[in-house]
């Protein structure tokens, strides 16, 4: 009978079989690993796509031959299949892995449920939100926020094919949070909208929309001279860093703040 996964990428690698968390030993190679790995990165952008083995084995083998190289994919292969089904005999087909012809995905039809595509999906449901009901987007951007646990598959480090969805990922969770912060000084909760703030900071210190959220939630607090000191965090960061000065946008606000006039709506 056909079970469910429930697969963590975001902050760590984990991976549930019908509600039980998979043990670490239960990889026993760790190319197993890596190429369930890589079939739940294609799974996160194409939903019914399957790759040739050709693809497959370029990624992560690939300075092997081509002899070689198919061998390790026949093992890793069935090495996943054991550990996604260690009760599965050797002649059935797997539940959560397709073949066709020479192309191989996970099963479109198969009980998978993997946190980064959740992620995407809630964040997709607070941007339409936004338009008619602002408390309830709030909300829905909190649970997205939350469910970015972290950096995506964060032992797959110096994979290319996995930080390429980790930069999208990590720029969607900036964004999100953003939205969230810009959202919540609409409605007073200037404390949280900082924190947000200062928790996109510590991934990206160039992010600077940050730095202005944060000035005005300060501002709004009746803490202008914080304000101040945050834009001046600012400006150093981006001539340290970047050798660049702060957008007029940035500047505009400084300025206003400065001179104790009212902040625009």
């Amino acid at each position: 009978m056909a079970g469910s996964l429930r697969i963590q990428t975001l902050g760590m690698f984990r991976v549930w079989l019908n509600d039980s968390l998979l043990p670490d030993l239960i990889w026993k190679r760790e190319k197993a690993q890596r190429l369930f790995q890589f079939l739940i990165t294609v799974r996160l952008n194409d939903n019914h796509q399957v790759l040739p083995k050709e693809r497959i084995v370029a990624e992560l083998w690939p300075t092997l031959d081509e002899e070689r190289a198919d061998r390790d994919f026949k093992v890793a292969l069935n090495a996943l299949n054991d550990a996604l089904e260690p009760d599965r005999s050797s002649r059935s087909l797997s539940s959560f892995i397709i073949r066709h012809r020479l192309s191989y995905g996970l099963d479109p039809e198969a009980d998978i449920h993997i946190d980064a595509s959740e992620f995407r999906q809630v964040l997709k449901t607070a941007s339409r939100l936004e338009h008619d009901d602002v408390d309830a987007a709030i909300d829905v951007y909190r649970k997205a926020i939350d469910l970015y646990a972290g950096d995506y598959l964060p032992d797959a480090l110096y994979e290319d094919w996995a930080s390429l969805e980790r930069e999208r990922l990590q720029t969607l969770y900036l964004s999100g949070a953003m939205r969230l912060a810009a959202l919540l000084l609409s409605r007073e909760g200037y404390q949280e909208s900082i924190h947000l703030c200062q928790s996109v900071l510590a991934i990206d210190r160039y992010w600077e929309e940050a730095y202005r959220l944060m000035m005005i939630g300060h501002v709004k607090r009746g803490n202008r001279p914080l304000a101040l000191r945050v834009y001046e965090q600012c400006r150093r960061e981006l001539e340290e860093g970047l050798d660049l000065a702060p957008m007029r946008e940035t500047t505009d606000l400084y300025h206003l703040i400065l001179q104790g006039e009212p902040l625009p709506p």
